[in-house]
């Protein structure tokens, strides 16, 4: 069972539980929120509208995840390629030492 946490973001107080996350990771998570939000308000300064900040902060946060996907996923390309270049020659030295 998860564990309920109270947080503050904008000024609001919350109560959250998050799935598989403890209380420490959960509030580390809201403070890169709060982080996001103050740099959204920084970049934004004519705009006071705190949900409209909410929402550049979380298309931030949701550029930085896709970003971290690709990348991920190009590792994982470059990965598989190198382990099948390597299953070739570990199997052309293997038939190589066989003769």
């Amino acid at each position: 069972m998860n564990e309920k946490v109270e947080i503050e973001i904008a000024k609001r107080r919350l109560t959250v539980e998050m799935e598989g996350l403890t209380p420490l990771q959960i509030m580390e998570l809201a403070r890169q929120v709060q982080n996001k939000l103050d740099e959204a308000a920084s970049h934004n300064p004519n705009t006071v509208d705190t949900s409209k900040l909410a929402i550049l902060a979380a298309l931030e946060m949701a550029a930085e995840l896709h970003q971290l996907r690709d990348a991920q996923a190009m590792d994982r390309d470059a990965v598989e390629t190198k382990l099948s270049e390597f299953a070739l020659a570990l199997k052309s030295a293997l038939s190589q030492a066989k003769r």
